[in-house]
């Protein structure tokens, strides 16, 4: 499949250097309105997708397939702390989305995906608050602590049968 580039990736391709812009969209509460879901980044509001990506002063990093860290400004005006502190952060949905833009012009532009996963433990400090990141595919839809590591203490003989629900599995 072959895709065009915009203008703008091309223009910011062609810089010597060039920094992504990250878009980040978080699963605070809904019914928090005065928390903002989608932040970015950048020193300024983004519009992409239909949607206002909010200027925050958040950084990532060490972002990999693995996971990273969300680091958010913890400043007397910053509405982060309130926030960790009433809605925990832990097994909440985080997307990250990699923006191409030239400095001169940070919209149309497209994104990409590159990171879906859960936030986990959270460090507060005078510094910051960096929120630890889990990739999706590593965290499961059940408790960390319902299925245990296996240990195997005997073997089936040939001929056992181990029953499964409603299915039946004979070991050969």
């Amino acid at each position: 499949m072959t895709r065009s580039v915009s203008a703008v990736v091309s223009t910011a391709v062609a810089q010597d250097t060039t920094q992504p812009v990250l878009l980040i969209r978080m699963g605070w509460d809904v019914q928090s309105p005065d928390v903002e879901r989608r932040i970015c980044t950048w020193d300024t509001n983004i519009s992409w997708n239909a949607e206002t990506w909010t200027a925050s002063g958040a950084k990532i990093s060490g972002l990999s397939i693995n996971g990273g860290t969300l680091e958010l400004p913890n400043g007397s005006d910053d509405p982060w702390l309130n926030l960790v502190m009433t809605q925990i952060p832990r097994n909440r949905s985080i997307q990250v989305y990699e923006y191409h833009t030239s400095t001169g012009s940070p919209s149309g532009s497209d994104a990409v995906e590159v990171f879906e996963g859960l936030m986990d433990e959270c460090d507060i400090s005078d510094r910051g608050i960096r929120i630890q990141l889990i990739e999706s595919r590593l965290s499961k839809s059940f408790p960390h602590t319902s299925i245990g590591a296996p240990t195997y203490n005997y073997l089936l003989t040939r001929g056992d049968r181990i029953y499964w629900g409603v299915d039946v599995v004979m070991v050969e």
